[in-house]
């Protein structure tokens, strides 16, 4: 299934206004990059990051290099949020997207994972238009640093490299380079309640609004994380969020909260639908500062352009799953304040597929909607730290719900089971023990009662499916909880209550080890904490899936296992009168053991006087594994080379000649590689390649060593997956060897190879997959 994404970006500055973004001075934006280049821009192309996300890479070439570290005739890649890999994508308006030949000017940060991107989005793009450096007006909606609503103006591109020159070398010049015109920003219209179709008002894909066609139904969010020094973590503001769309009168919205979750993947298509606090992974580069261009949330939903549904006569695009993600540190009057009401609802507005009021469908502005407003909820812009609304639906939201979602109220809201009332624990002395739950939602209800501890589901109690259970006979103490279903999910659990038999008090399991991942021949210990009000307990762990009491290992609160192959384990738990409690299942995955072996040598080569030799060696076998480079010989080990601790290493300024080896361990076994010499000269020549790398055939699965050879000193080899200039997805070490990833589909490889006088690329050498050979047969 193809998934598109859309995204809404609510970003925030000072403490005295906020908006979309506070646009500050040009100096400031200047003195606050990491680096500033003039580039022409070439081929992008759209990745999945190593955490999930989708974005946009693509190769710049360093024209004019104004600040450090980047310099004149670099290439380098500019990464930005957003964009499409494969059969998923995200839309993320003010993300800077390129074309092929543009030329522009950058100011550049490094974001969370140390690769080049803009400097707030789309206010560290300029693009070269004729004599002007023109930033992109229909992604900048905000205000000035003194309140005023922000007017985008001409920079003339020759003055404003002068200043930008200048102030990056710790000049003041004045600014003198603006080329005067009329406001960009125009006030929005005021709203024309009932105006408009129901897809104006929302994001769209292709022409078509994305809307969510669950409703009355409830859609289920669970949080991960917390807020430090939001109210409850962060909960409270996520609630009033989800309940201001929910018990809206217009509409039919029905979002409910439905507890904590471990997933924090955010916009994966996953059909799960998570606030999830804090930004664990980092979706949002940078932290809160409090000051120019900072983004406080992104919310998104996750659609499929196939699946379209029919409301009110026009076609939709089919919402399928949403989440949202917080900015990690946070703080100011806002965040205990309506501020972080407002972001929060604002957000889930987005994920409702709700379009910015003050904005077209597309982003743009200004507004050319028959229905537009800057007062609502959905307007880009918050007053974070002075919010007087909070979470509260303005008259445009409202026009907004009833026309997507009710058109004149629709069905009421249907409302997964709530436990209201949960059963209560007691004692049996002989005579039959009631025990009851009682749940509010949109009925009716059924009823499951277990035998066992909340989520146990392996002993259904008899004559259990009503909102009461009745117990007639009970040897032991014996604890008991209900599931109730509703007409809309998920169902909800009830605590457990334990009926006690002859003052034997039931017993709890508080705690068990987490599973675990151990490299084969290792071993984990398991631990069981439990108590049973003071009394004796005793333990039985068993290795296999939960109930099964096949295969008893151990006795005791813990376990030492050394699994062969991965393995669950769980422990019963009892007391000297008869209560028992069993734990959930821990599983320990094993992992083969497999000792370093070197897949490809370090190589001879040639270093110029006075400048490191790069070393790379390509070495296989279980993690974690370690490495050492020495001077010398092997197995002389006398001279380690300082700092020298990965597969590919640069050596210290060499002055004569000498050898270099490696060593790497595992918990498996070590293995040394092969001396590669290291020649110095006195001349530096730029790199030849006299034999190309050449096509291969390999088993389908299997790796392909390919080669190059190359003249020159000090050469240092980038290897590529992809077509010749496809910088995008770097393979291998610093070596004139590389190993393949497995093989499975025809791939493509080349090689860049560099040196302090030049560069060198080579042509691809394309590695193809045999699935089989053909058998002769002899007449």
């Amino acid at each position: 299934m193809r998934f598109r994404l859309i995204l809404g970006v609510l970003a925030i500055a000072s403490a005295a206004q906020a908006a979309t973004f506070l646009v500050g001075t040009d100096r400031d934006l200047i003195r606050s990059s990491e680096a500033i280049v003039v580039a022409t821009a070439g081929k992008s192309v759209g990745v999945r990051s190593s955490r999930g996300l989708i974005q946009t890479i693509t190769r710049m070439h360093v024209e004019e290099a104004i600040a450090w570290p980047l310099r004149t005739g670099d290439d380098f890649d500019v990464v930005e949020l957003g964009g499409v890999a494969g059969n998923l994508g995200w839309a993320i308006p003010g993300s800077p997207r390129f074309t092929p030949g543009e030329r522009t000017l950058l100011m550049l940060v490094t974001d969370d994972d140390g690769a080049w991107t803009t400097k707030a989005m789309a206010l560290g793009r300029f693009t070269f238009t004729r004599d002007l450096l023109l930033r992109d007006e229909s992604e900048i909606f905000g205000w000035d640093t003194d309140g005023t609503p922000h007017q985008e103006k001409h920079r003339d591109a020759e003055a404003f490299l002068r200043f930008v020159r200048e102030t990056a070398k710790g000049g003041d010049p004045p600014a003198d380079y603006f080329v005067p015109r009329a406001r960009l920003i125009t006030t929005p219209a005021s709203i024309e309640t009932n105006a408009a179709p129901a897809s104006t008002y929302l994001l769209q894909d292709n022409g078509r609004g994305i809307r969510n066609n669950r409703f009355p139904s409830a859609i289920v969010f669970f949080s991960n994380g917390s807020q430090p020094g939001a109210p409850n973590g962060g909960l409270t503001a996520a609630q009033r969020g989800l309940a201001v769309w929910t018990n809206d009168s217009g509409s039919n919205i029905n979002y409910q909260y439905g507890g904590t979750t471990t997933t924090h993947a955010f916009l994966t298509g996953d059909g799960a639908n998570t606030i999830i606090f804090n930004d664990p992974d980092g979706v949002i580069a940078g932290s809160f500062t409090g000051k120019n261009n900072d983004v406080l949330a992104i919310g998104g939903a996750a659609y499929d352009p196939g699946g379209t549904h029919t409301f009110n006569g026009e076609t939709f695009v089919t919402i399928l799953d949403a989440d949202l993600v917080v900015q990690n540190g946070i703080f100011g009057a806002g965040l205990t304040g309506n501020g972080f009401d407002h972001v929060l609802a604002h957000e889930l507005g987005h994920t409702l597929g709700f379009r910015h009021s003050d904005q077209n469908p597309d982003g743009s502005s200004p507004c050319s909607q028959p229905s537009c407003s800057s007062n609502a909820l959905m307007s880009s812009s918050v007053d974070f730290n002075n919010d007087a609304t909070g979470a509260a639906l303005q008259a445009w939201d409202k026009e907004a719900t009833a026309a997507v979602y009710g058109a004149g109220g629709g069905p009421p809201p249907c409302s997964s089971p709530v436990i209201t009332v949960q059963p209560q624990s007691s004692d049996f002395a002989g005579a039959p023990v009631a025990i009851s739950v009682t749940a509010a939602g949109t009925g009716p209800f059924s009823y499951q009662w277990y035998i066992g501890t909340r989520g146990d589901t392996r002993q259904p109690a008899a004559n259990g499916n009503g909102p009461v259970l009745t117990v007639t006979s009970l040897m032991q103490t014996t604890s008991f909880w209900v599931r109730v279903t509703g007409q809309c999910s998920p169902p909800a659990d009830s605590d457990t209550a334990t009926i006690t038999v002859n003052g034997c008090p039931g017993v709890t399991i508080n705690s068990i080890s987490s599973g675990a991942t151990i490299i084969q021949g290792r071993s984990e210990t398991i631990s069981v904490s439990a108590s049973s009000g003071g009394r004796p307990l005793t333990y039985r762990w068993f290795a296999g899936a939960r109930g099964d009491t096949s295969n008893q290992i151990a006795t005791g609160p813990s376990v030492t296992v050394t699994p062969p192959t991965t393995q669950s384990y769980w422990v019963e738990v009892s007391n000297d009168c008869g209560a028992t409690a069993t734990s959930d299942a821990v599983t320990i995955t094993v992992t083969p053991c497999n000792a370093p072996q070197v897949i490809i040598q370090p190589a001879a080569s040639d270093v110029v006087s006075g400048t490191g030799a790069t070393l790379s060696a390509t070495i296989s076998g279980t993690q974690p594994m370690t490495f050492q480079w020495y001077e010398g010989t092997p197995p002389d080990s006398s001279h380690p080379v300082v700092n020298a601790n990965t597969a590919t290493v640069v050596t210290p300024p060499l002055f004569a000649g000498s050898s270099f080896w490696a060593q790497a361990t595992n918990p498996c076994g070590t293995v040394s590689t092969t001396a590669a010499v290291v020649q110095v000269v006195t001349t530096c020549t730029p790199p030849v390649i006299t034999v190309q790398p050449q096509n291969q055939t390999v088993s389908s699965g299997a790796s392909a060593i390919i080669t190059v050879t190359a003249t020159g000193p000090s050469l240092t080899y980038a290897w590529y997956q992809g077509p010749v200039l496809d910088f995008t997805h770097p393979v291998g070490g610093s070596a004139p060897a590389l190993s393949t990833p497995a093989i499975t589909a025809s791939t493509e490889f080349w090689v860049r190879i560099t040196n302090p006088c030049g560069e060198a690329r080579s042509v691809a050498a394309t590695v193809s997959p045999v699935t089989g050979r053909r058998r002769s047969v002899r007449r």
